[in-house]
């Protein structure tokens, strides 16, 4: 195992962060994965997830059983670990611009296909690693371009850098209130279904564009793009499986469901070759994939008391009763349901709304009407 610090921009005199890196394996033997919990620095599963990850990484380091490379980033986000107001964590925005920590990562796309066309063959192994040296020159390229580079995008580009060329890219998040969930391009579905079926998935989502470059999408759309465009000509595989895994809920720090979780993913890597043994028999799938589209986010009628009556993770029904929202000066008590047949897989972490804020999320099967561009939540 190497370990890295790599400093970032200093925000302020007097001031410093960096990004902890560790290595597992080696560089350039083989596959690569690269795994990062925190970049919503309140959200904490992730974390120990990788704490208890590393523990089993270090061992098949120490036999020699990782085949290719495994590159970890235990808390991706030193920006807004240090956001706190009235003792609460702030981990999701940036305090200085609003913006979302996992939001705003560079499109490559356009400048990768403009890039690549004289130089792709009839070979696909060839054309990865091709369109991957172009995607390492592409990012460091953005860096050259954000001047003056403000703390936020040089970590944004110091964390792209790190996946940009990765065969697995897994940054892990948490709901407020979640079982286990996902959300992947639907170009890597179905294969991603072991993935899903490894780790417990109970709600697994999928589009193509989910809204405001996201982290993972910076590493998936370039191959969705560049086949698009050059499918009928070169051969392109789809090379990157990027996804952002949900670890339930933001107040399930347990060592239970980390070392589980850790155990998981030492599995899938296995399973897909970085890592010598045998990962035992597939659990069976808790769920097929259901379009990001088909998502209704029901919003509060108007601000109060919001009291659920059904838990995350349970199926319901379209018009089901969800729960309502109260008043209590008014008296005013207004129920809310979903649109949809599905699972409730989110809802808030809080109780006391404001008029049109968000209350849960239900996983449909079809996609809902007017549910198109802005996918996900917040900006």
């Amino acid at each position: 195992m190497q370990e890295d610090r790599i400093n970032l921009v200093r925000p302020q005199m007097g001031t410093s962060r960096a990004l902890t890196v560790r290595r597992y394996g080696k560089v350039g033997s083989g596959p690569k994965a690269y795994f990062q919990a925190a970049l919503h620095a309140d959200e904490l599963p992730g974390v120990i997830t990788l704490h208890h990850l590393e523990a089993l990484l270090k061992e098949a380091d120490a036999k020699s059983e990782i085949t290719g490379e495994i590159v970890v980033v235990p808390f991706a986000n030193p920006i807004g670990f240090t956001q706190y107001v009235d003792m609460k964590p702030l981990g999701r925005f940036e305090m200085r611009s609003g913006q979302n920590f996992n939001r705003h990562y560079p499109d490559l796309s356009p400048a990768l296909i403009e890039a690549v066309a004289s130089k792709l063959t009839q070979d696909a192994d060839q054309n990865v690693a091709i369109i991957r040296a172009e995607l390492r020159r592409l990012i460091a390229k953005s860096r050259k371009d954000s001047a003056p580079l403000t703390d936020l995008v040089d970590l944004r580009l110091t964390l792209a850098e790190l996946a940009i060329d990765a065969d697995y890219v897994m940054d892990l998040h948490c709901d407020w209130e979640a079982p286990m969930h996902l959300y992947i391009s639907d170009h890597n579905w179905p294969d991603a279904a072991d993935l899903s079926a490894q780790i417990g998935s109970e709600c697994s989502l999928i589009a193509e564009i989910s809204g405001d470059n996201p982290f993972d999408e910076t590493f998936s759309r370039p191959w969705v793009e560049l086949r698009r465009v050059y499918r009928d000509k070169f051969p392109i595989p789809m090379a990157t499986l990027a996804t952002t895994i949900e670890l339930r809920g933001d107040r399930d720090v347990y060592d239970d469901y980390a070392i589980k979780d850790a155990d998981n993913l030492f599995k899938f890597l296995q399973r897909r070759g970085l890592i010598k043994g045998d990962p035992g028999a597939l659990p069976d799938a808790k769920c097929d994939a259901t379009p990001l589209s088909g998502v209704d986010r029901v919003m509060a009628p108007h601000g109060g008391m919001v009291v659920f009556h059904v838990e995350a993770g349970e199926k319901v029904e379209a018009g089901q009763e969800l729960g309502y929202v109260l008043d209590c000066e008014t008296g005013q008590k207004t129920t809310f349901s979903s649109r949809t047949n599905g699972v409730l897989y989110s809802r808030i972490g809080i109780r006391l709304i404001v008029p049109g804020g968000y209350l849960c999320s239900v996983a449909g099967a079809e996609p809902l009407p007017g549910r198109e561009g802005q996918l996900l939540l917040s900006k």
